[in-house]
């Protein structure tokens, strides 16, 4: 029925009045509260101008940027650098390529070697590629050859599935490591079905696989169909690769010939002629030669129409990584003299303390201690060195043991001992930091190194502290005070100074050792490839990654382990510390001992610092192979984040009365009781309170707590100790 209304009621007209009541405009507001105006600056609206003149900006740097991007092939001159990556055991690079060259009816487009570096040139569409075959029995080998390739080419089979073991770690690598434009074919789909139908359901099963590591692709090729192995060649020759951004922020070139050159009988000059890319060469700047270290460049020789040599100036890097940073402003960098806590007289030597200290206590570890406890420790101890924290000294005497004798153990014992160091790692997990004394030992001996901490989040800590497990070299680190800010400096400074640009054909000589040349591969076997670092990237500083385990790595990782960390072009050999990736106002993280499956971490050490947040690969080298266990990016480098190690010592709720509890076997006499005295309690419940009183002699104290304990609770209390990060080995 027309104009029915679903309801009898009306609203009555609500009442106008000139003044209401403050009951009822907080009833209107319902809560509602007004933000006071911080200033009475009018709010500029943009016009409609100036929106259209802002957007015509943007546009046009985006364009110039895309044109930079890709001038580096407008003329053809250039070569692609293509990768043919075979996924399964019964597909063949070489078939790969040879059925892509192939299909353009060309002679002479043929590669026979099973593995390699091969230039060809195709005609039809003007374009030169240099076809990269890498040997499938090296990792490393295929992600350096993915890391250098323009286009990566992955092979997989209609009839066998990719090994997760093998090709699944290789393509989640590669994309790990940064990787440019991916195509992915099937090289046997015809001939192992026949018929269409059968074609088209593997096709899609494939896709679906493939999709799940780069959702980007549209389709993959059917080699064995000319028409499709032609459109991938076209696609191959015409199309614009993908940039990777931390690669291609920096100069590199893939060598087309290498030579020697000898100067003397120690040194000499190793000549590699080829393509610059990425933003150019600068002859001042030091170059990386993959797995063999950082050189300098004598002279960059141009290649072409107009020829030329430059040499660098007196200003050229030192390859000392320790010397003082060249090319930061001041605002960048911290001094050593206004940040080294070491008081220097005016003649430059360090003054010694008034106080006598015991070995193995340095002077800021004695501003927290009183002036009887260090007399103690003098007369208990003498000159004789600290036995404390004997798990983490047995622990790296270990490794130098191991290191020194190393013996293969039995399939049984080493099976065994692995699953200790699993136990171990669930015993960490379940119950982190617990340390237990033994009734015999002191805790002030034991424990000299660590101090009692309310928070760690508000702990003061100077991060420049002397200890005597300070690093030797602690204080020439490189320092920089704005990693962000620096980062952008350098590279936007690296990219005007270029004097060698991409696309350029040149050679390059740089000094090198003459015992190096013996370990220089063949540019035709596998790719040669050559970095330019930006300013100051060869100086060691103090690095740290973020870090994840390995998707299907299942032992655990302990802080201080032997590992290979990949980042950017560089592969060093580390003893990382895991620590919690908290970001305290000062500074200060908890160690960890171990990298824990599922979370991330920070990973510390001390190696060449890198101005590109490039990503990080983490490996070991078995007798079986390369073993990834972990990776990351690089974050920064900052000297002043301190790791602090944490221990808990529990005791037993022996009486309860009220808020006030007996603790027992926390310590075993009085003196320690009274030592940790004014260091706060905690409860596994959440309670907090504080030492009251010792009891006897055999270390049971009186505790008042904020509320009633359980009977069932644990009463404890946290210890910390600085832990200082290794330098890598290089």
């Amino acid at each position: 029925m027309a104009g029915h209304r679903p309801t009898l009621k009306k609203p009555n007209k609500a009442f106008k009045s000139g003044h209401a009541s403050k009951r009822a405009l907080k009833a209107a507001s319902k809560g509602k509260v007004e933000k006071a105006k911080t200033n009475n600056k009018r709010v500029h609206v943009p016009s409609k101008l100036e929106r259209k003149n802002l957007a015509n900006q943007l546009k046009h740097n985006k364009i110039a940027k895309t044109l930079e991007e890709r001038s580096l092939f407008d003329h053809g001159n250039v070569e692609r650098i293509v990768t043919i990556i075979p996924l399964t055991s019964n597909v063949s690079g070489v078939d790969m390529a040879n059925k892509i060259l192939g299909s353009v009816g060309e002679e002479g487009l043929q590669i026979k070697d099973t593995s390699g570096v091969t230039s060809v040139r195709v005609q039809r569409f003007k374009a030169g590629l240099k076809v990269i075959i890498p040997d499938m029995n090296n990792v490393i080998d295929v992600l350096d050859c993915a890391k250098v390739a323009d286009f990566v080419v992955f092979g997989l089979s209609a009839t066998e599935e990719v090994n997760p073991e093998i090709g699944e770690q290789i393509i989640r690598a590669a994309e790990n490591q940064g990787i440019s434009s991916v195509y992915g074919v099937v090289p046997d789909l015809v001939s192992a079905y026949p018929k269409k139908n059968l074609q088209q359901d593997v096709l899609k099963s494939l896709t679906s696989f493939f999709k799940h590591f780069f959702p980007h692709t549209e389709k993959l090729f059917a080699l064995e169909t000319q028409m499709e192995s032609l459109n991938l060649l076209r696609s191959l020759c015409q199309k614009k690769p993908k940039q990777i951004t931390w690669r291609d922020s920096r100069g590199y070139m893939v060598a087309d010939s290498v030579a020697w050159e000898a100067e003397g009988l120690m040194e000499g000059h190793l000549i590699i002629e080829g393509t610059v890319r990425g933003i150019g060469f600068h002859p001042d700047r030091l170059v990386y030669l993959p797995d063999l270290g950082d050189f300098p460049v004598s002279q960059i020789e141009l290649l072409g129409k107009e020829p030329g040599v430059f040499v660098p100036g007196p200003e050229r890097e030192s390859l000392d990584p320790l010397q003082e940073a060249d090319d930061l402003d001041d605002e960048d960098m911290i001094s050593d003299e206004d940040d080294w806590a070491m008081d220097v007289e005016d003649n430059g030597e360090e003054q010694k303390p008034e106080k006598r200290l015991p070995k193995g206590i340095s002077e800021y570890q004695a501003r927290w201690m009183h002036d009887e406890e260090l007399e103690e420790l003098i007369e208990e101890r003498g000159l004789e060195s600290n036995s404390e924290d004997q798990e983490s000294d047995m622990e790296s005497d270990g490794m130098n043991e191991d290191a020194d004798s190393h013996m293969d153990l039995e399939q049984e014992e080493e099976a065994k001992q692995l699953e200790a160091y699993k136990r171990r790692e669930r015993e960490e997990l379940e119950f982190p930091d617990e340390f237990e004394l033994h009734p015999e030992e002191s805790a002030v001996k034991r424990l000299a190194r660590y101090r009692g901490e309310k928070s760690l989040a508000s702990a003061e800590w100077d991060y420049d502290e002397v200890d005597d497990r300070t690093p030797e070299n602690w204080s020439r680190y490189l320092r920089v005070k704005n990693y962000k800010s620096t980062k952008n400096r350098i590279l936007k400074q690296a990219r005007a100074e270029v004097v060698v640009k991409a696309g350029q054909k040149c050679k390059m000589y740089i000094l090198v050792p003459s015992h190096i040349v013996e370990r220089v591969t063949d540019p035709a076997r596998k790719p040669f490839a050559v970095y330019s670092l930006l300013p100051n990237e060869h100086k060691l500083s103090v690095c740290h990654f973020s870090a994840q385990t390995w998707e299907d790595y299942e032992e655990p990782i302990k802080s201080k382990d032997t590992m290979i960390v990949q980042y950017g072009p560089r592969r060093v050999q580390i003893n990382p510390l895991f620590s919690q990736a908290t970001n305290n106002p000062n500074n200060v993280a908890k160690f960890l001992r171990f990298l824990h499956k599922g979370s991330i971490s920070v990973a510390t050490a001390v190696l060449p610092v890198s101005f590109t947040n490039c990503p990080a690969i983490f490996f070991k080298k078995t007798e079986s192979g390369t073993r990834f266990i972990a990776q990351g990016t690089f974050l920064n480098t900052d000297y002043t984040r301190i790791l602090a190690k944490r221990i808990v010592l529990t005791g037993e709720v022996f009486k309860i009365h009220k808020s006030v509890v007996t603790v027992r076997y926390m310590f075993f006499n009085s003196q320690d009781v009274q030592h940790y005295q004014h260091i706060p309690l905690f409860t596994k419940m959440g309670r907090s309170g504080l030492i009251k009183e010792s009891l006897g002699t055999h270390g049971y104290f009186k505790a008042t707590f904020d509320g009633k304990l359980n009977a069932q609770d644990v009463v404890a209390m946290a210890l910390y100790k600085r832990v200082w990060p290794k330098e890598a080995i290089i």
